[in-house]
């Protein structure tokens, strides 16, 4: 059965944004309405009174109709799959019986809120993902790390030149036309979230692990590149989701191996690491993600990861910097956020104010840890019905087009898809300005 259009589905979308046909009055009205509904739901742990606008400029009116429905269905909700929904397990997108059914097996366990892929042929995910979603009762948000384009995890799919060169060499009106073409090519996928734009300021030569995934080495290049880039995916239906907060430029270390030092004076990091986090969340962009930084400036334990810090997360992101969207932690498989004392790393990432628990090593352990901490009083169910609540708004936002039937493809019209000649024809238009100008 096609799970665009399954009966039972409860997580009904409440738009399509397809070539041609606009949401009705009555959908849109509904949409501003179930928001306003969801987040007053969550009570006082709360932060937002409305999610980010850019992905909701295209809605202008409000009724109350599917409102009873939904509010009906998130009270069926039981507190095991509200805890499912704050993680996002890294898979390898592998079609083979005996991967398909471990992975189904997991989403009955668990019913997590998404899946990031690993690399892989393209049409295993584009099958695998489908797979998964019919299966699931509440639809997955289909995450991607696809910073310069699918390629950079799909073989066979259009590259793109790495983010430094397009900054270098090309105008942000190109880069927000880039952006929608990523998210064209997501969409087509059946990705929801990409993990774009990196608005780390690479200002520090012996950076080991961001280096050209930057735009560039002053605030100013990052900002009117990045925040481009992120307008033309979001535009094209996709979630952008800036990285690395706090900012992983001014860094000697990888994440991926150690806690890197960021040893700025919180001055400095207001001049130029988060200045460019600051102005996407101040154009209304959606998602950012949380590195494994000790930020001593921010955090004075320097021990603690700035993605398990609540001064972190929740009193800079959330209050002083004023975010509304969903907050992802960085891999939590990264050698920079493992620890041996504490509370398990799952419950201090929720604790810290992070929507979503993106890769943890097991991710049955840690929804385990989460429900124990829900029974010994340690995570309310306040708490965790404040993140559930935010997730769902953008899984009712990102499953767009569930109203119309989707094409299916077969291996060949996928590939064709991807590779359209407008797709086609702008890469060579990229890959040529940045070879031109070298």
């Amino acid at each position: 059965m096609n799970y665009l259009l399954r009966s039972d589905r409860w997580l009904v979308s409440l738009y399509a944004r397809v070539r041609g046909w606009r949401p009705s009055g009555r959908l849109v009205s509904s949409l501003s309405l179930l928001l306003v509904l969801l987040v007053g739901c969550a009570g006082a742990d709360t932060t937002a009174q409305q999610l980010p606008p850019h992905l909701l400029d295209i809605y202008d009116q409000r009724t109350d109709s599917l409102l009873q429905e939904a509010t009906q269905q998130i009270q069926k909700m039981t507190i095991e799959e509200q805890i499912g929904q704050l993680i996002i397990p890294i898979w390898e997108p592998r079609y083979d019986s005996a991967s398909r059914e471990r992975y189904l097996q997991l989403i009955d366990k668990i019913r997590p809120g998404g899946i990031l892929f690993r690399k892989g042929d393209p049409y295993d995910q584009y099958r695998l993902t489908r797979l998964l979603q019919e299966h699931s009762r509440i639809p997955l948000l289909i995450t991607a790390d696809a910073e310069w384009g699918l390629a950079m995890r799909l073989q066979g799919t259009i590259r793109y030149p790495r983010m430094k060169l397009l900054a270098d060499h090309c105008t942000p009106e190109e880069m927000y036309t880039l952006g929608q073409h990523m998210a064209q090519q997501c969409r087509v996928m059946g990705i929801h979230v990409s993990f774009a734009p990196v608005l780390d300021v690479n200002n520090n030569p012996k950076n080991p692990v961001i280096g050209t995934r930057s735009l560039g080495a002053t605030p100013d290049i990052v900002i009117s590149h990045g925040l481009a880039l992120a307008r033309g995916m979001e535009d094209g239906g996709v979630l952008s989701v800036a990285k690395h907060f706090p900012g992983h430029g001014n860094t000697d270390q990888d994440s991926h191996k150690a806690l890197p030092t960021v040893s700025g004076s919180l001055e400095e990091l207001e001049r130029v690491e988060l200045a460019p986090f600051r102005a996407y969340i101040e154009v209304g962009l959606g998602g950012i993600m949380v590195a494994h930084l000790s930020v001593p400036a921010l955090e004075p334990d320097v021990t603690c990861p700035s993605s398990l810090s609540h001064a972190v997360v929740t009193e800079l992101l959330r209050e002083q910097l004023g975010f509304k969207g969903l907050i992802f932690t960085d891999g939590l498989e990264m050698r920079g956020v493992q620890r041996t004392e504490g509370l398990p790393i799952s419950v201090a990432a929720i604790l810290a104010g992070n929507d979503l628990l993106l890769g943890p090593l097991d991710p049955l352990q840690s929804y385990e840890e989460l429900l124990s901490a829900y029974h010994t009083g340690i995570l309310s169910e306040e708490t965790i019905r404040d993140r559930c609540l935010r997730i769902l708004c953008y899984k009712l936002l990102l499953h767009t087009g569930e109203m119309v039937e989707r094409p299916i493809y077969n291996k060949e019209e996928l590939y064709e898809a991807l590779h359209t000649p407008e797709l086609v024809s702008f890469a060579e238009q990229l890959q040529n300005k940045v070879s031109h100008k070298k």
